[in-house]
């Protein structure tokens, strides 16, 4: 039985990755990655993650300047259009992958999750 669970999931992973949601999501990400602003913004804020990391790792609080330095490379990177295109339709991807988890759950438990539309948790919390 294990085998034909298996079996079903790398159906299911393969079924995902011909949706297009999924091939969307690759052509804007290969549509920002061949940005070089688009990238040169990633890279410089995977640089400051970094940097905040290690200071936290060691203790330390980050200031409000940092903080706002963070702030402000976010709304520079959404800016960038391709950036912001990719971030969309990823956005999207993950709250489709969400509903294909609680569909699984559905069929773990047999019953559906109670849904609720909050503004905070969206329609699939």
């Amino acid at each position: 039985m294990s085998d034909l669970v298996l079996e079903k999931a790398l159906e299911l992973g393969k079924l995902i990755a011909d949706s297009e949601k999924y091939k969307i999501m690759r052509e804007k990400e290969a549509a920002m990655m061949a940005d070089a602003a688009a990238v040169e913004l990633i890279e410089k804020f995977q640089r400051l993650q970094q940097s905040h990391h290690m200071m936290r790792m060691q203790g330390h609080e980050l200031t409000d300047e940092q903080l706002s330095e963070v702030y402000a490379l976010e709304d520079q990177m959404m800016e960038n259009h391709h950036i912001r295109e990719f971030a969309e339709i990823q956005d999207q991807f993950q709250k489709f992958l969400n509903e294909v988890n609680e569909r699984i759950s559905e069929g773990i438990e047999g019953k559906p999750k109670e849904q609720h539309n909050c503004a905070a948790c969206g329609p699939y919390s």
